[in-house]
């Protein structure tokens, strides 16, 4: 969990949690649920700006075709 981002206080209580035994596995299930519901809105968000990014990246390659375009139809 510390990998994928879990504050070290999640990964404290899940030890603890985990130390008492199996009448925790709910609410350790409870946390992990928590930490993976942020993991995947992080990575929504994310998704959204890669997608925000390459359009603007086509925008550009595309205003950047035109602006050649010009520039040759200039030289004419």
């Amino acid at each position: 969990m510390r990998v994928a981002g879990a504050p070290i206080e999640i990964l404290i209580e899940y030890v603890a949690l985990f130390q008492q035994g199996d009448s925790t596995i709910a609410a350790r299930k409870k946390l992990l649920i928590e930490q993976w519901r942020k993991l995947y809105e992080k990575q929504e968000a994310m998704k959204r700006t890669i997608e925000r990014l390459d359009y603007k990246i086509k925008r550009h390659d595309t205003l950047a075709i035109g602006k050649k375009h010009e520039l040759k139809d200039t030289k004419d």
